[in-house]
């Protein structure tokens, strides 16, 4: 069993002079523990969080939210959310991961392609890294059973869901 909670505040205080410099907000509600392995979450977290920070407006103070949330599959149907409404079994409990920044975003077209190996929609000289951060989150995701997607609009920010069955 994992406190999703405890393994953010670790991240930010790894990430703390970054989260300092941008004046970055970031902030965790809702379900707490879900069993994960620890140590690949840490990774997607990880991933997820340096990417809201990278992606940050440069005249916009970044927020991350993250919400976690247990229920089953026939729940998260009924919802706005038919991301995965195949997928998601009824009869199954699932534990949500929904990130929410308010960032550059991206093109709708580029949902998939950004877990994508070497995907980059922005060259090396505007952003920093090696285009594999979401391919990693991806494969742990996989490893778990679970699914992510993702949903943005350019300058409005980012949105990723993961669901994990329990």
């Amino acid at each position: 069993e994992v406190d999703f909670e405890e393994l953010i505040e670790e991240i930010s205080t790894d990430l703390k002079e970054t989260i300092k410099t941008k004046k970055a907000i970031v902030k965790f509600s809702g379900d707490r523990i879900a069993k994960i392995n620890r140590f690949q979450f840490r990774q997607v977290l990880y991933n997820l969080i340096t990417n809201a920070l990278k992606f940050s407006k440069s005249d916009v103070n970044p927020v991350l939210t993250i919400t976690g949330k247990i229920d089953s599959g026939k729940s998260f149907k009924s919802e706005k959310d038919t991301t995965f409404p195949i997928l998601l079994s009824a009869d199954k409990k699932y534990y949500q991961l929904t990130f929410t920044d308010n960032g550059i975003g991206f093109d709708p077209q580029y949902s998939t392609k950004i877990f994508d190996v070497f995907q980059r929609l922005h060259g090396k000289e505007e952003y920093a890294g090696t285009g594999i951060g979401l391919a990693i989150v991806k494969k742990i995701i996989d490893n778990h059973n679970g699914f992510i997607a993702a949903s943005g609009k350019l300058n409005e920010g980012a949105t990723f869901i993961i669901y994990i069955p329990l």
